[in-house]
């Protein structure tokens, strides 16, 4: 496998090639271990370094790839991964989106046009009142109809109980409209409850699932995606913002556009620019190319834009993303003077002429 850095200092290239494999000094180290096992430098441009490592050191499994890709390395200072050679890896070590953009077209109905989301809000409304949320939704017509990432298992709405009531709430509005609105329930959680949740939100009849996979593990987020039942699966940015330093960490279009889609997210939710968290421009762009470009065959991702996106403004962003772009609004549609329902219906007028 070969990776790519941005490093603040060209000094640090040995300490990364040995703390990446072996984490032995040169002199120590057997000369078939030194030719074999030891990362090899294969490009360098100033500051831009490639370095490839055997397949063997990463055994078969996501998480020894995580270790070999930011292990020790994430101790120091002034290293960015820019991009990992993908089709070097085993064809069998990442899926990629099980759903993907074609996948998501298909089961929503949605052929040419862009998508909509919104979130659930906010955390301390009960069950009922959050069905009656996500009801208005699906019936003014919104896609994805997603828990807030806050919305875990509290007592105000205790996750099977919600989860089982917006679920029956979609399902409801869908089977009155014809529409093919999804519900999202967040199912985070300690362990084995990860799991759990996402074995009671298919039975419960969610079509989707949204999860941290910086709070759960990402190699979780991988073994969800590839079960024979999956659905397809909307990774939210929670607890990842300190790996996206602008000297050290990922790239923004690495971590959410390449590494979550080869992890299996079919949709990656990231800060757009000019929101509340306000990704640069460039960012968000490098982000979609990313996340829908040709990439070892996976099946394209979803950008999922938000954090602050508003209804007004919402035109101006389906110009300048595109089609393939999945449109998260949230708090601007509360704000609507004539109700979640009206809000809805206006942004599902707006996905349509842009068909």
């Amino acid at each position: 496998m070969t990776i790519h850095y941005e490093l603040a200092d060209v000094a640090q290239i040995d300490a990364i090639r040995l703390e990446q494999s072996v984490e032995m000094p040169f002199d120590t180290l057997p000369p078939h271990i030194l030719e074999h096992i030891v990362g090899k430098v294969v490009a360098q441009d100033g500051a831009k370094v490639s370095i490839h490592y055997p397949n063997g050191n990463v055994g078969g499994e996501i998480t020894q790839f995580l270790n070999v890709l930011f292990g020790n390395i994430s101790l120091l200072d002034g290293i960015r991964i820019t991009g990992v050679d993908w089709d070097e890896l085993p064809s069998d070590l990442f899926g990629g989106p099980t759903f993907g953009i074609s996948g998501m077209r298909e089961r929503l109905g949605a052929s040419t046009r862009p998508i909509s989301c919104t979130a659930l809000k906010p955390v301390g409304s009960t069950p009922a009142e959050f069905a009656a949320m996500a009801y208005e939704f699906a019936l003014g017509g919104i896609d994805m109809i997603k828990d807030d990432h806050g919305l875990a298992d509290q007592p105000y709405a205790p996750f099977l109980d919600r989860m089982k009531a917006c679920a029956d709430a979609v399902n409801e509005a869908n089977a009155k409209t014809g529409g093919r609105s999804v519900y999202v329930p967040h199912i985070t959680g300690p362990g084995e409850v990860t799991e759990r949740r996402f074995e009671a939100a298919v039975a419960a009849g969610a079509g989707a699932v949204l999860l941290c996979p910086h709070l759960a593990a990402p190699d979780v987020m991988h073994r969800l995606a590839r079960r024979s039942d999956a659905i397809p699966i909307m990774a939210h940015p929670a607890f990842s913002g300190g790996l996206v330093g602008p000297t050290h960490g990922f790239t923004r279009a690495f971590l959410y556009g390449a590494l979550w889609r080869a992890l299996g997210a079919d949709f990656v939710i990231y800060p757009n620019t000019g929101g509340r968290f306000t990704y640069p421009l460039a960012d968000c762009l490098a982000i979609n190319d990313t996340a829908r470009g040709a990439m070892n065959g996976f099946a394209g991702a979803w950008p999922t834009p938000g954090g602050g996106m508003q209804r007004a403004t919402l035109h101006k962003w389906i110009e300048t993303y595109g089609k393939d772009t999945c449109f998260l609004i949230g708090g601007s549609l509360y704000q609507h003077p004539d109700g979640l329902r009206a809000a809805a219906a206006e942004i599902r007028d707006l996905m349509e002429s842009a068909s």
